[in-house]
């Protein structure tokens, strides 16, 4: 396949990964909360050959040492016998342990490291996987003293358990830790405690609203494992969302998976085969097993079409841009993106995420499209919007500022802690930019405002778009835009959407264009979503950058 820029430094062929190992779409199930065991069949018929689920330790272990498998092996054994691979989650608690709370004490650590012991050697090394802890970092599921510091008697208990596996099963591997979001500052901590050392593998459960923010996190992990020694295996198990609309989980799907296995995550388990009642629209079935939600649809497409091809690489080197390769021999490609132009050669097929035949299209949207055929070939022949809000939170060519009063305009530091990690400053708490939105603050009765500044990378003329808008139980806020400190507007911004009048400007490199909310209530508390599109001429060299 000939990949060619028609624009300099706009693609780049991409080499297949180094090390071509599979990525598997697993699914979540939930055959320890008496599922049926039909669900095991269920996910097979779509696709599905790896299954996270658990086993009861209070129901295994009724005397201390002494195990029953019993009650596991009705589906443990189903999941095996048909030639799956079941993901098995370890986080319960045992009341003859710790008086019940999550294992803090070398007694209790010891206990659950005997218990993993006790599945390997009933199941059998090759034929299960074992993650250690779920959402560790999250108040529901730790309880006693090892709410007290997580990070560090987490670490000290999968040292206790690779100890063990390391006396009983040498080659066992574990992974650590599922935390829900990718939460650098409590994997630092856990890292510092000595906790890497003792996995084999990182599990995330990279929950978002918006999947284009994915990569930079993932990066980060991977240059945290790194400056703690070695980066590991990234799992991803749990992936979805709690969707208002049940026909919006396809193209986030889509989305996901594609830039996990393109990221080199090994496997990743989208949440959950059937929806529950308290976690409606994320399954791939309704809570009965008797309805197909569109979840999947895009499920079966990505097992039985794009992922048999091979893992996908991505194609783009502008980060408004998504293009992805599955294989490397022109046959299935996943695109979306903010308004770059394409062009295809050679005879494609059009499918939305749901596997439904759709026009061609001739430019990238935020909606991916699935293309398959045969050597095909894919252009990027204009870059669309260079500069786009929703795909580059925290890379150029934006960047983040706090006009502190009696100070003036100060760049904002990345805030890691026990959830996404933020723009802010440690004394400024609430005020923070994120993703999803930005949150002003008063100190004293002083407005502190946020700036987010684009910075043109190239010469000529520019159109912005953009709009802005807060949310409700917050104040209102006030918008100023700004270039090279010169005025060009202001405008009130409240729950009723403003959308800014397009705006043209000739831009030369260096140059500033500064988007300030700033607090316009007495409390200063406004939460400002914003979405702003930039176009204009791309960059020499645009590839893109994934930045701590």
């Amino acid at each position: 396949m000939n990949w060619r820029a028609m624009i300099p430094g706009l693609f780049l062929v991409t080499s297949a990964l180094a090390e071509d190992i599979p990525f598997h779409l697993g699914v979540q199930t939930h055959m320890e909360q008496g599922w049926s065991n039909s669900s095991i069949r269920l996910a097979r018929d779509m696709g599905a050959t790896h299954l996270r689920d658990e086993i009861g330790w209070v129901t295994a272990e009724k005397q201390p040492g002494v195990y029953s498998f019993d009650v596991a092996d009705r589906y443990m054994l189903p999941i095996i016998n048909q030639g799956m691979t079941p993901l098995i989650v370890v986080t319960d608690t045992h009341p003859l342990y710790d008086n019940g709370d999550t294992p803090h004490s070398k007694e209790g650590r010891e206990a659950m490291a005997a218990w993993i012991s006790a599945i390997f050697s009933h199941y059998g090394v090759n034929n299960v996987q074992i993650e250690i802890g779920n959402e560790v970092n999250a108040d529901d599921f730790v309880s006693g003293p090892f709410t007290e510091n997580p990070p560090v008697y987490f670490a000290a208990l999968v040292r206790t358990i690779r100890d063990r596996l390391d006396q009983d099963h040498p080659k066992a591997r574990i992974m650590c830790s599922g935390l829900n979001t990718i939460a650098i500052g409590f994997y630092r901590a856990f890292f510092q405690a000595g906790g890497l050392d003792s996995c084999d593998a990182i599990s995330v459960h990279p929950y978002r609203d918006n999947p284009d923010t994915l990569l930079i996190e993932l990066s980060r992990l991977t240059s945290l494992m790194e400056e703690f020694g070695r980066a590991r295996p990234i799992y991803v198990t749990e992936f979805g969302h709690w969707f208002d609309d049940p026909n919006d989980a396809p193209d986030y799907m889509v989305k996901m998976v594609s830039q996990l296995a393109a990221s080199g995550v090994t496997d990743a388990y989208w949440y959950a085969l059937l929806d529950e009642e308290w976690w409606p629209n994320m399954g791939l079935l309704d809570e009965n097993a008797r309805n197909r939600k569109p979840a999947a649809d895009a499920f079966e497409l990505l097992q039985n079409t794009l992922l048999p091809l091979g893992r996908p690489a991505t194609r783009a080197t502008i980060n408004t841009s998504h293009v992805y390769e599955f294989g490397d021999g022109g046959n299935g490609f996943v695109l979306w993106g903010s308004g770059a132009e394409i062009e295809i050669s050679g005879t494609a097929d059009y499918f939305d995420t749901r596997g439904r035949p759709i026009e061609a299209i001739s430019a990238l949207s935020d909606t991916p499209v699935v293309i398959t055929g045969q050597d095909l070939e894919v252009r990027l022949i204009s870059p669309g919007n260079t500069a786009d809000t929703q795909y580059q939170f925290n890379q150029p060519p934006w960047s983040y500022f706090v006009r502190r009063p009696e100070v003036g305009i100060v760049p904002l530091e990345v805030i890691d802690w026990r959830w996404p990690s933020f723009l802010g400053a440690p004394d400024l708490s609430p005020l923070n930019v994120g993703f999803d939105g930005i949150t002003t603050a008063r100190f004293d009765d002083k407005p502190y405002s946020v700036i987010e500044r684009f910075t043109a990378q190239a010469a000529g003329r520019h159109t912005i778009n953009g709009w802005w808008q807060t949310e409700t139980k917050t104040e209102p806020s006030r918008l100023f835009i700004r270039h090279n400190d010169n005025d060009l507007t202001e405008d009130g911004i409240t729950t009723d959407r403003y959308s800014l009048p397009e705006l043209a400007l000739d831009l030369q490199p260096g140059d500033t264009i500064d988007f300030e909310i700033a607090p316009a209530g007495p409390n200063g508390d406004s939460f400002t979503t914003r979405r702003i599109k930039i176009s204009g001429p791309a960059a020499e060299t645009s590839e893109t950058t994934l930045s701590d």
